[in-house]
């Protein structure tokens, strides 16, 4: 599936997820594995909780975190592919988004 700025991802449903630390875990059944996540990666999880536009994820990270926006996009698309991959996430309808 293609990802771009535009893609609205959700969380799948039927994951288990913990919070630990300030860290977010999740066990999909499905994937046969956990997946650690860091900070942001457990920042951008909870945006994911509803349906939320990639650029929207961009541009709420750039307010908070100083890095630049090519590195920026470059590593929250690698993450946000892979969440896509593992089938954490799915790609919802421009209109789901609130």
């Amino acid at each position: 599936m293609n990802l771009t700025v535009n893609s609205v991802l959700v969380q799948e449903t039927g994951l288990s997820a913990a919070e630990r630390d300030g860290r977010v875990v999740v066990l999909s059944l499905q994937a046969a594995s956990y997946f650690d996540f860091n900070k942001v990666a457990t920042e951008i999880w909870g945006m994911l909780s509803s349906p939320y536009r990639v650029e929207d994820i961009l541009q709420k990270l750039s307010q908070h975190h100083d890095v630049s926006s090519e590195i920026m996009t470059r590593d929250v698309m690698g993450f946000l592919q892979s969440l896509l991959t593992q089938r954490l996430v799915r790609i919802v309808a421009v209109e789901d988004v609130q």
